[in-house]
């Protein structure tokens, strides 16, 4: 398959004289710490989800803004409007299993929406989970996150929280959280 950049889309043939142009794989200071504060396997989902990304040409960058929830933030995002999940109730983001991805079209230098939904295909192929094209409902209404991806194989929310797992993983990503954040 190809990277058509002008459609930003994948097509079926190969009609380049030569692969699509790859971004580095590097990260700044500010997403190696984000990095950190991921639970590990998601860690390398992400890595892995951004190489893929940039070796199509898409400038894909971890969010350094929402890595790791506490309660406290997860409730303002609640009563913000900027999430569906009530507070008290355990989250990805708060261990540390949820990212959000920055993807900014280089020429219009606006979130690019179409290489977000080719992000998201291929989080999905690999997994994970996007939220960009699912509604959300929250007490100000229902929004969609663009930018939300997750990386939680064989877990749904619900059996999540009930298992030993998910408070041990609240304790590493809060713990984590005081390391490096």
């Amino acid at each position: 398959m190809a990277w058509d950049l002008l459609l930003r889309r994948e097509t079926d043939t190969n009609w380049a004289r030569s692969p699509a142009p790859s971004l580095e794989l590097s990260f700044s200071p500010a997403e190696m710490k984000a990095l950190k504060l991921l639970e590990p396997s998601t860690r390398t989902h992400v890595v892995e989800i951004i190489g893929w990304a940039r070796n199509r040409g898409i400038p894909a960058k971890l969010s350094t803004q929402a890595v790791i929830y506490t309660p406290e933030v997860a409730a303002k995002h609640y009563a913000e409007g900027r999430s569906g999940i009530a507070p008290g109730r355990l989250d990805w983001h708060q261990v540390g299993r949820a990212y959000h991805l920055v993807i900014i079209d280089p020429e219009t230098k606006k979130l690019d929406h179409a290489a977000y939904a080719v992000v998201g295909k291929y989080v999905r192929s690999q997994g994970g989970e996007w939220l960009g094209d699912k509604v959300i409902i929250t007490p100000k209404g229902p929004i969609k996150d663009l930018a939300h991806y997750e990386y939680h194989p064989d877990f749904d929310i619900a059996t999540y929280r009930k298992m030993p797992l998910a408070q041990a993983e609240l304790r590493a990503a809060q713990s984590r959280a005081k390391k490096y954040g």
